[in-house]
């Protein structure tokens, strides 16, 4: 039975979000499906947290109606954070190694701290919630819930991402120590990275918590702990296993988008034979036009079909395609992954798990963030191979070849799929955000 059945009435969530790509396909499945259960949701939504300073579109709006819950105006800084931002303090004397500058920019967004501390908080004050729920990049949005003594959960669109034992350091694509010297690396890196937090994440978050009248922490990954949860939007089974995590951290599944329409009418011959490879690279612009450019060079010698998605990123027109490759802007992954032989793609959550799901083996071009981590896991599990950013279309074509030709890909993808066809996780994280209601009562 639904809580808000249980309580005779709705639980009121407010959901702090901000204006970026993989997030929002992510989160906003979640939001739908407590409007879905009876519940009345709020969604605060702000720009862009990182470099590219992303506005609120109206794309974004859209899609928070079609959830069904209520946009919330976030009132803008009257100077941006990262222009008014100290230099970084970085590993020594301002200086990071290159490695590390996947986590690094992990810390860039806590500078926003003390602007949604206080939207939240103004929005808390306007009207009363029983749970907040925010996107783990969002740190000032949980202060302002621990202030308010109002239950928090933090959302994380991505494979678990701070520093812990048996786990390789974020963003470095690296696999599992193995040995006393992988151990060792592991050690070594993951101090440095807990140092990065505290010298250059710390201070925003700090000045956050004492302007709302709170004692300052030792580091910002401390925050985490104080939320009522942690629900980390993959699945235990594809991530790394670390040997110790927080007890309020939770592996609840990949939510996905409703697919809505999933038709679609492949332009080939319905006797075509030859495989049909999707290539899906970022909805946002990460550079990879180049890129995109190759894998064309490359598919266009193969006997395949292949579906290429654009997306907003990239426009069609810069690209030629060879006849055996449509270009689209957008098709309904739900509607061609059961088709799929192979899939291209830069590695970003979403896109991956979708195509696991489906059993779908994958040729990872990691390109930033998360995407070089998530293509580790891939090759991990067996379920296909990574390449560098930089592959010549040969290098490409081979790989896609390759994962083709090869069963054991396909086979490894089956039992991914197979151990996520148990889980809704969609359905695992409204279960448990609805559970913090009463952590409030």
């Amino acid at each position: 039975m639904d809580l808000a059945v249980q309580n005779g009435g709705s639980t009121r969530f407010l959901f702090a979000m901000f204006q970026g790509g993989g997030n929002i396909a992510l989160i906003l499945p979640i939001a739908a499906r407590l409007v879905a259960h009876g519940h009345r949701v709020r969604i605060l939504a702000g720009p862009g947290v990182r470099a590219s300073r992303l506005a609120v579109s109206t794309r974004f709006l859209e899609r928070i109606a079609a959830t069904g819950a209520t946009p919330v105006s976030f009132r803008d800084p009257t100077v941006h954070p990262m222009d008014e931002a100290p230099p970084s303090h970085g590993l020594i004397r301002g200086w990071t190694p290159k490695r590390l500058a996947p986590a690094a920019a992990k810390i860039h967004p806590f500078l926003w701290s003390p602007v949604w501390a206080e939207n939240v908080a103004e929005e808390l004050g306007r009207e009363p919630v029983d749970v907040l729920v925010a996107d783990f990049v969002l740190l000032g949005a949980l202060v302002a819930a621990e202030a308010a003594r109002v239950p928090a959960a933090a959302l994380v669109h991505n494979i678990y991402p701070w520093p812990a034992s048996g786990l390789p350091p974020y963003g470095t694509g690296l696999m599992p120590a193995r040995g006393p010297r992988g151990a060792l690396r592991d050690a070594l890196t993951n101090a440095a990275v807990r140092r990065l937090y505290r010298r250059d994440g710390l201070p925003p978050v700090n000045r956050t918590r004492a302007q709302l009248g709170m004692q300052p922490l030792r580091s910002p990954l401390e925050q985490y702990d104080r939320a009522e949860r942690v629900l980390v939007l993959t699945s235990a089974s594809f991530d790394f296993s670390a040997r110790r995590l927080p007890s309020n951290v939770r592996y609840v599944g990949t939510p996905f988008d409703d697919p809505g329409d999933t038709t679609w009418s492949p332009p080939w011959p319905v006797d075509d034979s030859r495989p049909l490879v999707l290539v899906s690279l970022s909805t946002l612009p990460q550079g990879q036009a180049p890129v995109m450019q190759r894998i064309l060079s490359a598919l266009a010698s193969m006997q395949v079909r292949a579906l290429v998605t654009l997306g907003p990123a990239l426009d069609p027109a810069e690209f030629h395609a060879s006849p055996n490759v449509v270009l689209e802007r957008f098709v309904p992954h739900a509607a061609v992954l059961p088709q799929v032989a192979a899939m291209v793609t830069q590695g970003g959550l979403s896109s991956v798990m979708k195509a696991l799901a489906y059993g779908v083996p994958l040729v990872c071009v990691p390109l930033v963030a998360d995407q070089p981590d998530n293509a580790a896991r891939v090759v991990a599990r067996g379920a296909g191979v990574r390449l560098a950013s930089d592959a010549t279309p040969e290098h490409l074509r081979h790989a896609i070849q390759h994962v083709l030709d090869e069963p054991r890909y396909r086979d490894a993808a089956g039992v991914l799929a197979t151990s996520l066809a148990g889980t809704d996780g969609t359905e695992t994280a409204a279960r448990e955000l609805e559970s913090l209601a009463r952590v409030g009562q």
